[in-house]
């Protein structure tokens, strides 16, 4: 006598196995490298939106000068890039006291390094902006990811 698996079957008659969307999800939230660089990305993508749109609302819609405004909207992404990526990409449990000014340190490097990109390549040698833009938006989230994974969040399970 052969038996076979049953699925259960809801109210709507719809097999109880996961779809790919929660496959997606399940895999996203695990701890596999690959899933920890989409949530790298992805805290990323928000924090440098939080900057840009506050840097821009403080300057246009309120008068601020840009370098204020600027100053406050990278700070307001800094802080959300930290509790992300302490909670979401690297999801850590290691000490605040330890972790944030490690945190402040790796920011501080990536901020210095696109602008020593910008002097050197735009000022000294005559590039368009656009190449230390480039550069930096390449150059820094990677420098990023792995200070933040060796010397921020390393009470982080891996």
């Amino acid at each position: 006598m052969q038996q076979t698996a049953r699925r259960e079957t809801t109210f709507d008659g719809a097999e109880d196995a996961p779809s790919a969307v929660g496959r997606f999800i399940s895999w996203a939230l695990g701890r596999s490298e690959a899933a920890r660089i989409l949530r790298f990305a992805a805290i990323g993508g928000l924090s440098t939106s939080i900057y840009a749109v506050l840097t821009l609302a403080l300057c246009h819609g309120f008068g601020i000068p840009v370098t204020i405004a600027a100053i406050a909207g990278y700070g307001a992404g800094a802080v959300f890039s930290y509790c992300g990526h302490r909670f979401v990409t690297f999801m850590s449990d290691g000490a605040v006291g330890f972790e944030i000014p490690r945190f402040a340190v790796a920011t501080a490097i990536g901020f210095l390094l696109s602008l020593a990109l910008a002097a050197i390549l735009t000022d000294l040698a005559g590039f368009s902006p656009a190449v230390p833009v480039a550069l930096s938006a390449i150059l820094v989230p990677a420098l990023n990811f792995v200070t933040l994974r060796n010397f921020v969040f390393v009470a982080a399970s891996r």
